[in-house]
């Protein structure tokens, strides 16, 4: 049988799509009600278009369709691909409650295989509009990453509750946009012999609109650990990518990122294939 790649598609590959499929039916009946936006405003509502690698910080009603394929190259090193699927709804410009489910698909250096459905993520977020005649949008919210995956399998977990809360801020003027996010995660419900973490992370995303129908992004996003026992050099990483809109309503749109590790994360490099549908 031909083996995963970083660059690749496989068997289990597609039959993960088979599994979303009725997900995805299942959550555009939910978020069809809701009213359609334009570019940039929707009754001068200040609209940010969305990152790549970042989380956006304006509120949406999307549905999110996400390829990963990671790669290290420190050795043997491993493969992984991801599929993940994301439904957002907006209860107003200001609220939204994100839904994000990953399927992954692993190659160990030893050969050894696994896959299965990883945590799923639920997150509120939240945006004040009050400078939003500046450009300027400010917010916050909660993720939580419930446990639906498997510790046999070492996919996310079963029983460990990862709690995620976020700041972020935003600034637009004319082609340029620019989003930062400051996060910082913990984990509840552990096992007595295993150790706490605790993690503080920033996103960062600069979106240039370069024509109507293409946007160009430089992001950045880095972590530590704050746990003694485990603090070493951040994770960093780089990622250029793309973003089109191939009809003139912009409800769909695709973008394609490419994610470089660098000093102790420099092994490691992703890519990103996303797929959007705004409602």
């Amino acid at each position: 049988m031909t083996k995963p790649t970083w660059i690749g598609f496989d068997l289990r590959v597609v039959q993960a799509f088979a599994w979303l499929l009725p997900v995805t039916l299942l959550l555009i009946p939910a978020a069809a009600g809701a009213q359609e936006r334009d570019d940039d405003h929707d009754e001068g509502h200040l609209h940010f278009s969305h990152p790549l690698v970042t989380e956006s910080p304006s509120p949406d009603t999307k549905i999110r369709l996400d390829y990963i394929a990671t790669n290290s190259s420190d050795g043997p090193g491993f493969h992984e691909n991801t599929i993940r699927i994301e439904g957002e709804y907006a209860f107003t410009h200001s609220v939204s409650l994100a839904m994000v489910t990953p399927f992954i698909f692993r190659t160990a250096p030893s050969d050894e295989r696994a896959s299965g459905i990883g945590d799923v993520e639920l997150s509120l977020k939240a945006a004040s509009l009050a400078y939003a005649e500046n450009g300027i949008l400010l917010g916050g919210g909660l993720s939580v990453g419930v446990p639906t995956g498997s510790d046999v399998k070492a996919i996310g977990s079963s029983h460990i509750v990862e709690l995620e809360p976020f700041l972020d801020a935003a600034y637009k003027r004319h082609e340029l946009e620019l989003v930062t996010f400051a996060r910082f995660s913990s984990t509840v419900h552990r096992r007595a012999n295993e150790e706490a973490e605790r993690n503080l992370a920033f996103d960062f995303s600069a979106l240039y609109r370069i024509h109507p129908r293409l946007e160009t992004l430089l992001e950045l996003t880095t972590e530590r650990s704050l746990v003694a026992s485990d603090v070493g050099a951040p994770q960093t990483f780089i990622a250029p990518g793309l973003k089109m809109y191939p009809f003139s309503n912009k409800q769909i749109m695709f973008g394609a990122s490419l994610e470089l590790g660098t000093g102790a994360a420099r092994h490691q490099q992703s890519i990103l294939v996303s797929g959007f549908y705004h409602f």
